[in-house]
Parts: structure tokens; C-alpha cells; sequence
């Protein structure tokens, strides 16, 4: 039931609008009082998020800890028994945790909301129905439809979370809505703060001139809808028109338009219209993604293939301490973006290199020694457990900043696999007490899982930042390293971990014994004994990949090559690669043709003739296969001893190097 306003509410609420009190006779103060609410959702708290410490919550105001809700807003009752707001304080589409929307008088007596009967999210107002609200005699305030302005207003609104307060001002100006011009907002000087929003603005007779929308961003001056803007659009019908401007995190100054317009018959229940209009906003947003997606893939009509950066894509193959992700410059050309990376060191030789990157957290976690790796890749916690560890998110409580050392298991699990074939974990964790939830891809690599993840609200990671990641892991470039104890265990890998292995990978297999080590791509194949080079676990090898493409402009990933040491420390050490590059497309440029054509004509350095470099010999040698003079590939065979002056040993060990490998 409905209570009166009760006594101390009253004067709590005159004390705390002492000028207001001045201003607005005593009745009508009561009566606006008695009129607005507080819009509330549940409050939810995390079982799953753990922290550095335990959280400060007596650094909160008693009044926000302990209560069980949330406040996000202001909503008001008319004299015809209707309830209005503005619509952005409801999440009309997106998902979110907040389920249910509530009303909560001065008395504290909690309402829920039920039905929608009208709303326009570009007029920013919606009315709905509170069946258990029991209007009294006489309540409800007025609206009127014309003003003047400069005369006196006041904002009425749950202003900061803390309760209806009600502030003055002067109605100052109209100003036409940006877009279309097609109503004019209402300019007021009256204080309005987060919370306010639905708010009514009424004169100094209580009555309503007008919602409460939004506050000024460089001056102290905000909106209103006028309130009979409410009647401007068909009754019984709910109006969405957004426009939107959809763009991907690595094309740089492209962006794809539309307008997201629906219209809905009313009245609906909330949890059925906000459903609806869920899915119309998800579909709507894939066919976005479809467009820009298709245009911009590699092999799209303004794709890495049909740009001018594909002769460098096409010849060069590029060694990578840390993943490129390709992007598209203003230009049109595209590039390797990598932003400068930092180590954290993690127990048992583990390590977490990361960057942060067209707006996602990027890193490479290195699993710690005694960990197995497809317990490692099995544990979407543990490997972001690790990432925190490095890079420190936290929780604001009062003023203090309290780290988050884990998000728990995720709640949700699946995978993607990228245009080249490379099968992405992906995982969602919840964040309750912020609405919002993190997004993590990551791809199994011997050493451990590159990983990227981005923390947002729910309803943008699940419209579209899901949708964003899977473009950026379709471009993302790195080599494929680590020691041969991990490629033993990489390569064990169930498909149930890794996904089906995209096509350059298939064909991968490893023997290592003491006397042998072979290892066999769909590219080539090396064959070592001891003699010619001794591995053992803690051997490096390293995977180069690069660009190609088919007759039918299909663009693919294949190995151009490979590079294998020991550690420079032993007295033993020694380095060999081996690297292929294409012959070049007609249109390169000179740089890419000089490069050719001294690979081709084995120019110094890659004449087989040993260096002296620092405190090693190298040899350099150019070959083609079958000795053919207009050959569609060259290779590159790079070998290097520990000391100076060992050309006789260099020239043998490379010599050797070259028999044991089969290139195909």
C-alpha cells in the first residue's frame, strides 16, 4: 500500500532544499515530493572476483552499503495516474544484469515496474505502468505545455544516488535537437547531476514543463524534453532511432553507417520488449560487422590483397619477439601495428609479456615450468589470473583502489576460428558489481596462450566487441616459438584444446632423441644428428609464417622458414634459419626488386662467404631449387658459430645444414 508521506521525510527533504523551500509554497512542495521516485535496480555483488585484500566497504557511505539497490535514476507520476522517465535510465536493449526496474518512494516502499506503454529513446521519455502503486486522492502533478522563458524552474531528481532533491535555476533558452531540428530541447540553469535524469522539470506551481534528459558538457546549462514533445509521436508505440557509427579497432578512419530505427506496438512487459528489441539490436549490428568485415578481409575489396602494401606482405616474412596485429591506415595501406611491450616475470621461468593495443589488453603468457601446457590451455582462469598478476585492474571502493587478482571461471565458453584457420578460445567472466563483463581470446601457442581482453559493459561486449575481437584475431601475425620441450607439448595438444589446426599447421609432427631430431611442416623438413647440430629440451625453434594467395585471390598463411639455436651461453652454440621469399609481383616496389635481385645473383653477404660479426662467424647462402634461373621462390640459409674466424667450420656446418633439410 501506498503510504503517506510521513513527517520526517518532509522535513528531512525541506532541510535539504532549503532555498526551494523559499521559493515553492509548502502544499506544493509536498505535492512534487510525494510525486517522484527514485528508479532502482537489485545491487549485485560478485561470488566469483577475488582482490588483493578484502574490500574497504565501511569507506562507503552507511546509506549506499546498505542498501540492497542500486539507484540509477529519477521517474515522476502525473495526475492521470501515468509514470514517466527518461529512457536512457532503462536499458531498453543490450544485455545487462539489471532484470528488473523499480520505483522506491520517500517511505522507502519498493515498486515494480511492469509494463512499457510508450517510449523514443531519440526523445529520451518513456511511461510504464506500477500495478501496486495505489495512487491517492489528489496526487499527481500537473503539466503544462507552454512556457516562458527566464522564469524560474526547478529540477526535481535523485541527484547523486542520494535522494530526491529538489534545485533551482532560470528557464534560459530552446535549442534545436542536433540531427534533424525536428523538436527543440528545453536549456535550464537549475543544478541537474547523474541521477537526475527523468527527472520532471517543473515551474514555480509544481507543474511539469518538462523530462530531465542530459547535462551539458562545457557549460552549466542542461536538457529537457518539453513534455508535450510525449505526445508527438503515435500512441501506444515504443520508437528506437539511433544512428550508428560502426567501425572495427584496426581500420584506422573508416567507418560504417546506418540507423537502427524500430517500431514496437505497446503496451509489452518490460522483460518481453527489452528481449525483442535485443535481438533486432544484435542482428542489426552483425550486419554491420557482415559489411565492414567482408570489405575489409584480406582478401576483401579493400583488404590487405588489393592495396599497395601487398608486395611487401607478399615478399617479406617477418621474425616476431611480440604478435603484430595488421591494421589499415588512413592511407589505405596496411601495416604491422605493435605498441611497445613489457616483461613481467612469473614463477618457474613463466612470464606475462603484454601491450595494450587498439583498445584491447594484449599479452603472451608464458606458462611457469611445472605447469603442463594442456592444463595451462584447459584453464581460461588460470591464464588470466596470470595476466592480472602483471597488468593490475581494480576496484574503486571509497577512495581507495583495491587490485582484482582474479574473475573466477568463466560463465560462458566457446570458440572462433579465424580466416587462416586458427581455432581461438573464447571466454566470458562476469563483473557483476560494475554491469559488465571481460572478453578474452586466446590462442594455444607452445609456450603457453597469447591472450587479448577487453572489460566493458555487457550489453557492448556482447553486440559488439565480441564482434571486434574476432576481426583483430583474423589479423593477427606472429611467429611460432619456443623450446623444444614446449613444441613436444604443443604438438600433443588434443583437438578438444586447440581447435582444428588451420592448414599450415596440419601437417606438423616432431621426433627428438638423443640421436635424431626431425621436424616436418607442409613447407620442409629438417633432419639433424648431433653431428650436424645437438639438440636437447631446452633447443629454441622458431616458425616464420607469411602471406600468399591462390588464383582465386584466397588469401592464406604458409612457412617461410624457421630459425633454431641453443643458448649462447654453452660452448656449444649454434645458430641456423633457413627463409624463403617469393618472387616479386610486377608492381613492387624498388626496394622489394633490389632485394630480389640480389638474392638471385648471391650479392654480398649472400655470396657463402664467411664474417666476422661481434664475437661470431657467419655465413650467408642464396640458393634456388634445381639451380633454376628464373625461379619463383630463393632461399635464404643463415648459420652462425660462437668465436670469430671459424669460416672452414662455418662453411662445413652450413654446408651440412642444407643436406639435412628437405624443402618442398
Amino acid at each position: 500500500m501506498k503510504k503517506k508521506l510521513s513527517i520526517l521525510a518532509a522535513t528531512l527533504l525541506f532541510a535539504a532544499t532549503t532555498f526551494a523551500q523559499s521559493v515553492l509554497p509548502n502544499e506544493t512542495l509536498i505535492k512534487v515530493s510525494s510525486s517522484v521516485f527514485e528508479v532502482i535496480v537489485d545491487k549485485h555483488e560478485d561470488t566469483t572476483v577475488s582482490y588483493e585484500k578484502e574490500l574497504p566497504l565501511d569507506k562507503i557511505a552507511f546509506a549506499i552499503r546498505n542498501d540492497k539497490y542500486n539507484p540509477i535514476g529519477t521517474a515522476f507520476l502525473l495526475e492521470d495516474g501515468t509514470f514517466w522517465s527518461a529512457a536512457h535510465v532503462f536499458t531498453l536493449y543490450g544485455e545487462s544484469y539489471n532484470k528488473n526496474y523499480y520505483l522506491r518512494d520517500a517511505d522507502g516502499e519498493i515498486y515494480k515496474i511492469d509494463e512499457i506503454t510508450s517510449f523514443s529513446n531519440d526523445r529520451d521519455y518513456i511511461s510504464f505502468t506500477v500495478p501496486d502503486y495505489e495512487m491517492e486522492e489528489g496526487q499527481g502533478l500537473v503539466k503544462n505545455e507552454k512556457t516562458k522563458m527566464n522564469t524560474n524552474v526547478f529540477s526535481v531528481g535523485n541527484a547523486l544516488g542520494e535522494g530526491i532533491i529538489i534545485r533551482n535555476g532560470i528557464l534560459t533558452s530552446r535549442t534545436y535537437e542536433s540531427r534533424n531540428g525536428n523538436w527543440q530541447w528545453l536549456r535550464f540553469s537549475a543544478a541537474a547531476s547523474p541521477g537526475n535524469s527523468g527527472g520532471p522539470l517543473i515551474n514555480d506551481k509544481g507543474e511539469v514543463i518538462g523530462i530531465i534528459t542530459m547535462k551539458s558538457e562545457n557549460e552549466n546549462l542542461n536538457y529537457a524534453l518539453p513534455i508535450a514533445e510525449t505526445k508527438a509521436d503515435p500512441a501506444n508505440t515504443g520508437i528506437i532511432d539511433s544512428p550508428i557509427y560502426y567501425s572495427l579497432p584496426n581500420i584506422v578512419s573508416e567507418k560504417e553507417y546506418d540507423e537502427f530505427k524500430m517500431e514496437v506496438k505497446l503496451p509489452m512487459k518490460y522483460e518481453e520488449l527489452h528481449a525483442t528489441l535485443t535481438q533486432a539490436h544484435k542482428e542489426f549490428v552483425q550486419n554491420l560487422y557482415n559489411k565492414m568485415s567482408a570489405k575489409f578481409a584480406p582478401d576483401g575489396e579493400k583488404g590487405l590483397a588489393a592495396s599497395r602494401s601487398w608486395p611487401d606482405f607478399a615478399f617479406y616474412s617477418y621474425a616476431t619477439s611480440f604478435p603484430y596485429t595488421i591494421y589499415r591506415a588512413e592511407s589505405g595501406d596496411w601495416d604491422l601495428g605493435n605498441n611497445n611491450s613489457k616483461t613481467y616475470s612469473l614463477k618457474e621461468n613463466g612470464s606475462v609479456v603484454y601491450s595494450s593495443m587498439m583498445g584491447y589488453f594484449t599479452a603472451e603468457v608464458s606458462k611457469p615450468d611445472s605447469i603442463a601446457l594442456k592444463d595451462f590451455v584447459a584453464s581460461p582462469k588460470m591464464y588470466m589470473d596470470y595476466a592480472l598478476e602483471a597488468y593490475k585492474l581494480h576496484r574503486t571502493v571509497g577512495t581507495e583502489q583495491i587490485a582484482i587478482t582474479s574473475f573466477g571461471n568463466p560463465v560462458e565458453t566457446t570458440s572462433y576460428t579465424d580466416t587462416f584457420g586458427r581455432t581461438w578460445q573464447v571466454s566470458y567472466f562476469d563483473v557483476k558489481f560494475a554491469d559488465a563483463m571481460v572478453l578474452c581470446y586466446a590462442l594455444p601457442i607452445p609456450t603457453g596462450v597469447y591472450l587479448m581482453y577487453k572489460i566493458d559493459s555487457i550489453s557492448d561486449i556482447k553486440d559488439a566487441h565480441y564482434l571486434d575481437m574476432q576481426f583483430v584475431a583474423d589479423n593477427y601475425y606472429a611467429s611460432i616459438y619456443g623450446k623444444l620441450k614446449n613444441w613436444k607439448e604443443y604438438l600433443a595438444l588434443p583437438e578438444s584444446l586447440t581447435g582444428k589446426k588451420p592448414a599450415f599447421e596440419k601437417d606438423m609432427s616432431m621426433l627428438l632423441t638423443e640421436t635424431q631430431f626431425k621436424f616436418k611442416t607442409s613447407a620442409f623438413e629438417i633432419n639433424f644428428t648431433p653431428d650436424i647440430f645437438k639438440t636437447d629440451d631446452d633447443t629454441k625453434l622458431e616458425l616464420i609464417v607469411g602471406f600468399t594467395k591462390d588464383a582465386k585471390n584466397k588469401v592464406s598463411l604458409d612457412f617461410r622458414g624457421f630459425t633454431m639455436y641453443n643458448s649462447k651461453k654453452a660452448d656449444g652454440y649454434k645458430y641456423v634459419g633457413i627463409r624463403k621469399y617469393n618472387k616479386p609481383h610486377a608492381d613492387a616496389e624498388e626496394q622489394i626488386t633490389q632485394s630480389w635481385e640480389q638474392f638471385i645473383n648471391k650479392v654480398s653477404p649472400y655470396d657463402g662467404q664467411p664474417y666476422n660479426n661481434e664475437q661470431y662467424t657467419y655465413r650467408d647462402v642464396s640458393f634456388t631449387l634445381n639451380d633454376s634461373k628464373d625461379p619463383d621462390s630463393v632461399y635464404l640459409l643463415f648459420s652462425e658459430l660462437k668465436n670469430q674466424n671459424r669460416f672452414e667450420e662455418v662453411i662445413e656446418f652450413s654446408n651440412k645444414v642444407k643436406e639435412a633439410i628437405i624443402l618442398k
